[in-house]
């Protein structure tokens, strides 16, 4: 397709390609031809040839950086997107690609602010080449946990009505996705200045320039009024939100910290405003101290007294271990070599009668021609001294830690406790005097451990060093106002977003064991869209109309303050004008957060009242029921909930996916099931061979006779 001479240069010169490089369209239009041709080599070795005829041309030197980049030689492309930029530092497209290419290094500091030169050299005019530099900064940042970068992108494109809607939307759903904390969930808004203020000509400049998208100028502004307006809350939401945006989470940080010494800011403010700073500071530092490390550690099992089959059998009569189901496909896929045998190691409880918590992963490997037999323990580098000293007297060998160039997973205090996990034993194996029903027992089954879970976090996090308290413990940080906000804000958030109910009032207990004060409860505010999130799960429900109970429920379900949207789905069932949809909407959430099976198949039976008016498919009904039918070991209801799914749900994709989901956390190995029936039906598929002919199907007569087949 020939290109038009009167269209943009390439090259971002803001020129018409006949007043810039009229004398390169021919060579243009062939590598336009190639890339449209999906042939990006030959085009990259076309304009390597036009830039050593025509050297230090911008458009060349746009293609080729965007062509490397395509092509994955990011040296390459760095170089050339350098060398552009030195050619041509006020080029919008110049910078915008180095901006790219700092991204991809993970310089997001430097990327955000080149791309805020671009996108102000640019103006009005906003190229296509911008646009799409622009979403793949997004997917970027998203991916770096940038999450203030990616929104803002985000924001700017919504503003400017950028791309498609379907594009902008995907955008922000891979932010949303990408797993923000949920104290940057809430959208932060600029702030107006103070109306009596002797500043007010500065600040409304800066705030004119951050609305214009100017945000490097505007934080400039903004920094030069510290001096005169330091004690000024408005002034420090404005710099933070803008660091925020540009990248600088640390400085966003600590903007936020200062917003908590401002005169005259609630309290309630404060906590918001601190549960903002620590999550920035977590963005701006991942190797915070302390936290807490998976450990990896290898023993070689050489004794010529002790083979695999003896090691094995060890370990499976050692009640401190228990055997795990090694998923073998996933190992082969990742060109790996399974192991022999997995199993879980388990602590000697402190107390007779207490749960025992899993501390470690053993994996056995058998001997290989390239490495001997061996045995690999993995887990949280407090408990792996535990699982030592229970594993190598069984192994007769010693445990030596595993060096390794890759960096190990952490993880920080509060997840460690968060995630400890405890052996199902039933309470008649624990010393209950009454056995009771099957699922009387797996709900008694499930409430210990869940109460193991518990006692262990609220007896040892309030004692915990953490860092998000600067290395303190809670009760310790309590001694310091200023630490007693970070305290407070940890606790609301895990009441405002824990997927658990239970998790939910751990942290109400922990709140009471400090001796904090309970959140009051807050009266309708209107408008709910800026009423902050996290003060959501407070509001008295019942008071609010249907229309704005439905909007908060969305809301809160869709950011993921789970109290709140449980306690507005409560008060949505209670609404005499509330409609079926609502039902559906609130049972749904009501049923995944309730803790008692009983509960969960009594909102089951509720959503199938409610389906039937909706008149909609119960398939995801059943699917949730063979789920708790499963929990609660009832074999006739499982038959008949599966045959039920086999008869009217066998074409539903969504429903067969789901399935498959709930049978693989019941430990049903679906692979191995599939193979076993196919198996049993291959003797069916073999017993008849040959082509049939008339009189030759010896099968129809109960005589024995042949059936002589004759046309009706």
């Amino acid at each position: 397709m020939a290109i038009d001479p009167y269209s943009p240069c390439p090259g971002g010169t803001g020129k018409k390609l006949k007043f810039c490089c009229s004398d390169l369209i021919g060579d243009l239009e062939q590598i336009d031809r190639l890339i449209e041709g999906d042939q990006i080599s030959s085009a990259l070795e076309n304009v390597s040839k036009v830039e050593d005829r025509c050297p230090g041309r911008a458009c060349v030197m746009a293609i080729k950086t965007k062509l490397e980049l395509a092509s994955g030689k990011i040296e390459e492309a760095t170089k050339t997107g350098r060398a552009m930029l030195e050619a041509f530092p006020e080029n919008t497209l110049a910078l915008a690609q180095s901006s790219l290419l700092d991204a991809v290094a993970g310089h997001f500091q430097e990327a955000a602010d080149r791309f805020d030169r671009s996108r102000d050299a640019t103006g009005a005019e906003i190229t296509a080449d911008l646009v799409r530099i622009a979403a793949t900064l997004v997917q970027a940042a998203a991916q770096a946990r940038q999450t203030g970068f990616a929104h803002g992108l985000v924001e700017w494109m919504n503003a400017a009505s950028l791309g498609s809607d379907e594009d902008r939307r995907m955008l922000a759903g891979i932010v949303a996705g990408s797993g923000v904390p949920l104290a940057l969930r809430a959208r932060e808004v600029l702030a107006e200045c103070p109306s009596d203020a002797s500043y007010k000509k500065e600040f409304g400049i800066a705030l004119e320039c951050a609305r214009s998208w100017k945000l490097s100028r505007a934080l400039r502004t903004f920094r030069s009024l510290i001096g005169t307006a330091g004690t000024v809350r408005e002034l420090w939401v404005n710099i933070a939100i803008l660091s925020e945006m540009l990248a600088r989470p640390a400085e966003a940080a600590q903007a936020w910290i200062e917003l908590t010494r401002c005169v005259s800011v609630p309290y309630d403010d404060q906590v918001e405003a601190m549960a903002r700073a620590m999550a920035l500071e977590q963005e701006a530092n991942l190797d915070r101290v302390p936290m807490i490390a998976v450990e990896r550690d290898r023993v070689t099992l050489d004794s010529p007294e002790l083979s695999i089959e003896m090691i094995d059998e060890k370990l499976r009569q050692n009640h401190h271990c228990e055997s795990l189901t090694v998923d073998r496909t996933g190992w082969l896929e990742k060109g790996t070599v399974p192991p022999r045998s997995a199993w879980q190691i388990y602590e000697s409880p402190t107390n007779q009668g207490d749960s025992e918590r899993a501390i470690a992963t053993l994996l056995v490997f058998g001997r290989q021609t390239d490495r001997p037999a061996e045995a690999i323990l993995q887990g949280f580098a407090p408990d792996m001294a535990a699982a030592q000293k229970l594993l190598e007297p069984l192994l007769e060998a010693t445990f030596l830690k595993e060096e390794s160039n890759a960096p190990m997973p952490k993880a920080s205090p509060t997840v460690w406790l968060l995630s400890s996990r405890y052996r199902r034993v039933s309470p008649a194996a624990a010393g209950s005097e009454v056995a009771g029903s099957t699922q009387e027992n797996a709900e008694a089954v499930d409430a210990r451990s869940r109460e193991a879970l518990w006692n262990r976090f609220e007896r040892l996090w309030p004692e915990t060093p953490l860092p998000e308290l600067q290395g303190k413990s809670p009760r310790d940080a309590m001694k310091d106002p200023t630490m007693l906000l970070r305290v407070d804000a940890m606790i609301t958030e895990g009441e405002a977003g824990s997927r658990r109910a239970d998790a939910t009032e751990a942290w109400g207990v922990v709140r009471s064991s400090l001796g904090m004060s309970v959140p009051q409860p807050v009266q309708s505010k209107h408008p709910l869209e800026e009423f902050p999130p996290l003060r959501w799960h407070r509001i008295v429900m019942k008071e609010l109309e249907i229309d704005e109970l439905r909007g908060i429920f969305l809301m809160a379900l869709e950011a993921g303050f789970d109290l709140a949207a449980q306690r507005a789905a409560e008060a949505l069932l209670e609404k005499t004008d509330s409609t079926p949809e609502d039902h559906w909407e609130a049972l749904g959430l009501l049923e995944e957060r309730a803790l008692q099976t009983d509960a969960k198949l009594e909102c089951i039976a509720k959503l199938r009242d409610v389906a039937k008016k909706l008149k909609t498919s119960d398939g995801m009904i059943d699917v949730a029921e063979l789920r708790v039918r499963l929990q609660r070991g009832e074999q006739s209801e499982i038959a008949r909930l599966l045959d039920r799914m086999r008869r009217e749900h066998s074409r539903d994709r969504k429903v067969i996916e789901a399935l498959a989901g709930v049978l693989s956390e019941a430990g049903v190995d679906l692979s191995s099931l599939a193979a076993q029936v196919s198996q049993s039906a291959a003797p069916q598929s073999t017993e008849t061979q040959g082509i049939w002919t008339p009189g030759g199907d010896t099968t129809g007569s109960a005589s024995g006779k042949k059936a002589i087949w004759t046309p009706d």
